[in-house]
């Protein structure tokens, strides 16, 4: 009997799961799995429990929104790099959990990407299937993350956002607390290696992601975006100087439309070299402050459960 332990915010989305935490467990018990039940109540609650638990299980389903599968896959990497110094000196350091995630937060980018369905009892369906991929996973100094790292315009909305309002107003809620903030966005200045390639300017935003969308807006439209090539795409929104420059920079914002403001690299290590300290956000949550910014790509680290 697979062992399965399952961790879950249970005030992610209006408390969405509680309404179907018995279904969910039901169909656990079809799958044939023996399930440990942890409600987060407070952040880092999940990295802790996975960090102090995660050996003991075959499989790590959460619930909950961007911010809770941030903290399982911090877990998940501190608990791989504990397993591979574990190997060096036996071999009996045991196999990665794979991820199983219900998504029920507000905005849900990551489940977005690789398509796991928006109705709970589905998305548990597949939390528990056998059809398993990797997928990349980065860290900023040695903060983990599983879709974007990112600083400037923008960028603080989802972790200042009082839960409170994401319940009551869902994706507005972002564009609501971003307008606010437009009166105060700065540039910054910053000098970025992407793998040997050279950038150095003015903007006011910069993310480095491998998602499809981010805070729930398709921000940067490509044909084809991989989550397990090993590479990460850099965006860069330039500084404006003028009204012109400002609406393209504005229609990046509202439409994903790339124009002279956007600049875009490609690596799988990034550098960000700043003038000053810089406020960054992993995965919608507060990632602190860095003058230099070093992102790297683990790729394939994680095993998540797909559709």
């Amino acid at each position: 009997m697979e062992r399965v332990l399952f961790i879950y915010n249970p005030n992610a989305g209006k408390g969405a799961l509680k309404n179907h935490l018995s279904d969910v467990l039901e169909i656990f018990r079809h799958a044939g799995f023996d399930t440990t039940v942890y409600p987060t109540l407070k952040p880092e609650d999940a990295t802790n429990c996975v960090l102090e638990r995660g050996t003991d299980y075959d499989r790590i389903i959460c619930s909950g929104g961007d911010g809770t599968l941030h903290e399982v896959v911090h877990g998940l990497m501190e608990l791989k790099g504990l397993r591979e110094m574990n190997s060096l000196l036996s071999d009996n350091s045991g196999r990665q959990p794979v991820c199983g995630y219900i998504p029920t937060g507000t905005v849900n980018d990551f489940a977005t990407g690789i398509r796991i369905p928006k109705r709970i009892l589905n998305a548990a369906e597949v939390a528990a299937s056998d059809r398993h991929h990797a997928y990349d996973i980065g860290d900023l100094n040695g903060h983990y993350f599983t879709y974007v790292a990112a600083f400037g315009a923008f960028t603080s909305v989802s972790y200042e956002t009082p839960q409170a309002t994401k319940n009551l107003l869902g994706k507005p809620a972002y564009i609501l607390e971003g307008a606010l903030q437009l009166n105060t966005i700065k540039s910054s200045h910053v000098r970025v290696d992407a793998d040997g390639e050279i950038w150095d300017n003015d903007c006011i935003l910069g993310m480095v992601t491998n998602a499809k969308s981010v805070g729930g807006m398709n921000l940067y439209k490509r044909k084809k975006i991989l989550l397990d090539d090993g590479y990460f795409d850099a965006i860069f929104v330039k500084e404006p100087k003028n009204p012109i420059e400002l609406n393209l920079a504005i229609s990046f914002f509202l439409t994903g439309e790339e124009s002279s403001q956007i600049h875009v690299m490609k690596g799988k290590k990034i550098t960000i070299d700043a003038d000053t300290e810089i406020a960054y956000t992993l995965d919608g949550e507060n990632g602190g402050t860095h003058k230099k910014a070093v992102i790297t790509n683990h790729k394939q680290a994680i095993t998540f459960s797909v559709p």
